[in-house]
């Protein structure tokens, strides 16, 4: 099969630099443009499925890849979702540090593994991450063609699990607009690669 994995296209949020992981929030027009690269990009990869999170913005980066194929169904799985911040949400990193120095610190010192309160665990969101990727690989046929539209944290996640265990978590890179495959044959990872 292959796993295509998107990212999807800009919000405010994004652009204002401030933590938002469960925020519901929508592209903005940036993101909208975005979109539309992506839709272009990927007019010839024929896919059997897409999967979206429960969060609205991707769901919007995908309407206008959609077009291209009116027919094809799009699950939810809210597995994919951004990781969770809790009360940091809709603040930017200044604020977080007015408001919650301590917190903020330790964080810094060791974000994979200190958890704030309200903070989703980052041992919970990679577990949650995994448990959607294996339930969506285990109810795919081989030829399948999945495209993924996701967010930055859970795509990379993803990157770990199926291809570099090893790989830093915050170095990794998966610029909206563009996509990356991983090509999958008898449970086992062929290929990947970014397509910028």
């Amino acid at each position: 099969m292959k796993l295509i994995l998107a990212r999807h296209g800009e919000t405010e949020f994004n652009r204002l630099r401030k933590f938002y992981g469960t925020a519901d929030v929508e592209i903005d027009t940036k993101g909208q443009e975005q979109a539309k690269i992506l839709a272009d990009k990927v007019k010839k990869l024929s896919p059997t499925l897409f999967v979206t999170t429960n969060l609205k913005r991707t769901s919007q980066t995908l309407e206008p890849i959609k077009v291209n194929y009116p027919t094809v169904p799009t699950i939810v799985l809210p597995n994919f979702a951004e990781k969770g911040f809790g009360n940091w949400e809709g603040l930017d990193a200044d604020e977080i540090e007015a408001k919650y120095p301590g917190e903020w610190k330790k964080w810094l010192a060791a974000p994979l593994t200190y958890t704030p309160p309200t903070v989703e665990a980052f041992s919970d969101f990679k577990n949650r991450v995994k448990d959607g990727l294996h339930w969506l690989l285990d109810h795919t046929m081989e030829n399948d063609i999945v495209f993924v539209v996701a967010h930055l944290g859970s795509i990379r996640i993803i990157y770990q699990d199926l291809i570099d265990p090893a790989a830093d978590f915050y170095s990794l890179k998966f610029p909206a607009s563009c996509y990356s495959v991983i090509n999958i044959k008898n449970g086992a990872v062929e290929s990947w690669h970014l397509n910028q």
